[in-house]
């Protein structure tokens, strides 16, 4: 892992990563696992630096520094979707092919559902306290609709 990560860093870096034959990429992902390698994408989506294992750490204690990035990153993995979002309608558009989808770890799929529903959460409570007695839409009768009451200082 640690070699595979340096080399996939070195290649990203010089701008060859793009280039590099399918079965280079092959030996680079399973080096790293499927976590670790969409820990990678989600980077270069998002134009951050690649993540990197020390060479004179063992690679078990890295893997699990690199599992608490993930999800530290929380953020990372959340913009990441987005740009491959845009890159996906703009290869569309364009009629490109289509870019690689980003597998989202299981462990990175459940903080992302807690976050969002956290937020929700906080959306809820934040029109609650608002003085509104719902968080809805509020229904406006037909008449009102159709016959708008006139302007002031008209009758």
């Amino acid at each position: 892992m640690t070699t595979a990560t340096r080399d996939y860093a070195r290649s990203v870096e010089s701008g060859v990563f793009e280039r590099m034959r399918p079965t280079d990429l092959a030996r680079l992902a399973e080096a790293m696992g499927p976590d670790l390698w969409a820990w990678q994408y989600a980077k270069r989506l998002t134009r951050q630096l690649p993540w990197r294992a020390r060479a004179d750490v063992d690679e078990r204690v890295e893997r699990a520094v690199a599992a608490q990035a993930m999800i530290e990153g929380i953020e990372t993995w959340e913009r990441a979707l987005a740009a491959l979002d845009e890159r996906i309608e703009q290869a569309r558009v364009q009629g490109w092919s289509r870019p690689e989808p980003l597998a989202v770890p299981a462990v990175i799929v459940t903080a992302l559902e807690a976050r969002r529903a956290a937020t929700l959460d906080r959306i809820a409570r934040k029109r609650g306290r608002s003085g509104e007695a719902g968080t809805g839409a509020v229904a406006i009768p037909d008449a009102a609709v159709h016959h708008p009451p006139f302007p002031a200082g008209r009758a």
